[in-house]
C-alpha cells in the first residue's frame, strides 16, 4: 500500500523545480504554458489544478529558489564561526550556482522578477519580501560577527546587510551577461575584503 501523500508531494515539487528551469532560462514573459508542460511532462489542467495559473507557479518556483537561497546563506555562515570565511564560502557557492549552466543563468529571483514587478503587484510585494527577507538574514550575521569583535563596533548593520545583498546581485548580474567565474571570484573577494573588519 502506497503511503499517503508523498508520491504526489514528490512528484508536485519535481515539476515545480523542472518549472523554475525554464523560467530561470527564458524569463516569465517568454515562456508559455506549452513549455512548462512540456518540462513538466503535466498537461494545462494538471498544471492549473495543482499549482494555479502561470503567474502563480511562477511565484511557487521564485518563493521554492529563494528558500534555497536563504538556507544557503545560513548554512555557510553558521558553519563558518569567521564571519570572513563565511562571505567567502557563501559567494562561492553562489557563483559555482550562478554558472552551473551554459550559458550561465545568474539568479531567477534577481534576473527574472524585477522586470515583472512593473506589471504585477503580487510579484512585485513578493520580490520585496524576499529581498528583505535576505537582508535580515545578513543583518543577524553582521550583528553577531559585532559581538564577537570580528567587526568594527558601530558598523551599521542594516546598511551592511543591504550592501551585501547589492554584491550579490551585481554577481548575478554580471554572470547573466557572461563573466567568467575567474572574474566574479576576484569582485566577491574584494567586496568581502572591504567590510569594516577588525583584523
Amino acid at each position: 500500500m502506497n503511503k499517503p501523500g508523498r508520491p504526489r508531494q514528490f512528484k508536485l515539487e519535481s515539476a515545480l523545480e523542472e518549472a523554475s528551469k525554464v523560467f530561470w532560462s527564458q524569463g516569465y514573459s517568454a515562456t508559455s504554458m506549452d513549455d512548462l508542460g512540456k518540462a513538466m511532462s503535466m498537461n494545462r489542467p494538471s498544471i492549473y489544478n495543482a499549482f494555479g495559473n502561470k503567474e502563480a507557479l511562477y511565484r511557487q518556483s521564485l518563493a521554492q529558489f529563494c528558500g534555497q537561497l536563504d538556507a544557503g546563506i545560513k548554512a555557510c555562515l553558521s558553519q563558518n564561526p569567521e564571519f570572513r570565511e563565511g562571505l567567502n564560502a557563501f559567494f562561492e557557492q553562489a557563483i559555482a550556482i550562478y554558472c552551473a549552466s551554459d550559458p550561465n543563468l545568474g539568479c531567477l529571483m534577481i534576473c527574472t522578477a524585477p522586470a515583472e514587478s512593473i506589471n504585477s503587484s503580487d510579484i512585485k510585494s513578493d520580490l520585496a519580501s524576499l529581498i528583505k527577507r535576505v537582508d535580515k538574514t545578513f543583518a543577524q550575521h553582521i550583528s553577531n560577527a559585532i559581538d564577537n569583535g570580528q567587526l568594527n563596533m558601530g558598523t551599521d548593520v542594516e546598511m551592511l546587510a543591504a550592501h551585501l545583498q547589492a554584491s550579490l546581485h551585481t554577481i548575478a548580474i554580471r554572470a547573466r551577461a557572461g563573466a567568467s567565474k575567474q572574474s566574479l571570484r576576484k569582485y566577491a573577494s574584494f567586496a568581502v575584503q572591504q567590510l569594516p573588519w577588525t583584523i
